[in-house]
């Protein structure tokens, strides 16, 4: 991007303002992490997922080969959160409201006490990995990335340019919909992971819209809308996997053996709901 390009009217500087405020969203939340501040796991995880869609989406509008270190780099870094953030939205879904002297509540508590060691670990590794020679260069990189950028020459081009791309994104979409919605139609036990594979191209396009805003006019609000309820949908269908996978394998020895049933049935309506694409499908909306 030449140094007399007006940022205000090329695709680098439409591209990089959304680059430049997610970068921020992890420098900001850096140091919270490292004081374990729970709330400050989903910004930065979300922060990075915005990155690694954009530099795939608009990979042209930077050096090739810095954009793809910098998305590997990224892509370790949402493992790193991720371990942490998943863990944390598992003890809200399995938070203990029931009576504790019932079965369920002993299920609850019990869920939580592993939870709650998981978490524990999981945040030892974050505080471990942040302090490694490679969180250090990804904290640099960030900061780099977020002042001045390596730009190739399609940062120069029109900022209308974008639309293709957010048309791109949408045409994936949409493919990768009726290929679940084949699926399901057809009983493919692959069709949970087609929903996923959808899930993950729905938040592709819902960050490039997010980017593309002020080029695309009118309708660009709602189509982000529309998007963001998409996700959500896919995402509680997404939770419900990682909360099978979480249950599985898990045991109450000791207890007595209607608290190993409860157990079971918590298992099973998670798992129903994880191989449930259907309900997921139903929130699509344009």
């Amino acid at each position: 991007m030449s140094a007399e390009s007006d940022a205000e009217e090329t695709l680098g500087g439409l591209v990089q303002r959304y680059v430049a405020e997610q970068c921020g969203v992890i420098l900001e939340n850096w140091e919270p992490l490292g004081r374990r501040e729970a709330e400050s796991v989903h910004p930065a995880r979300v922060a990075v997922r915005r990155l690694r869609a954009t530099l795939r989406t608009f990979g042209r509008v930077y050096d090739a080969r810095a954009a793809e270190e910098f998305a590997a780099e990224l892509r370790w870094w949402g493992l790193v959160l991720g371990g942490v953030r998943d863990l944390q939205v598992l003890g809200e879904r399995f938070a203990p409201d029931e009576d504790p002297r019932t079965p369920r509540g002993r299920v609850e508590l019990y869920l939580a006490a592993e939870i709650a060691r998981e978490l524990d670990s999981a945040w030892r590794a974050m505080s471990d990995a942040m302090t490694s020679e490679r969180a250090t260069r990804l904290y640099d990189a960030v900061g780099r990335w977020h002042r001045s950028p390596p730009f190739a020459d399609d940062a120069d081009r029109r900022p209308e340019r974008a639309r293709k791309r957010v048309k791109k994104a949408d045409a994936k979409l949409r493919k990768r919909l009726e290929r679940v919605r084949e699926g399901a139609a057809a009983g493919d036990p692959r069709a949970a992971d087609l929903l996923h594979s959808a899930r993950k191209t729905a938040k592709r396009h819902r960050y490039a819209l997010e980017l593309a805003a002020p080029v695309l006019g009118a309708g660009a609000d709602e189509e982000i809308e529309r998007r963001r309820e998409l996700q959500d949908a896919f995402g509680e269908q997404q939770d419900a996997v990682v909360a099978a996978e979480f249950l599985e394998g898990r045991n109450v020895a000791g207890e007595p053996p209607e608290v190993a049933f409860a157990l079971g049935e918590l298992t099973e309506a998670t798992r129903r709901q994880a191989h449930d694409v259907r309900g997921p499908l139903a929130a699509v909306r344009g």
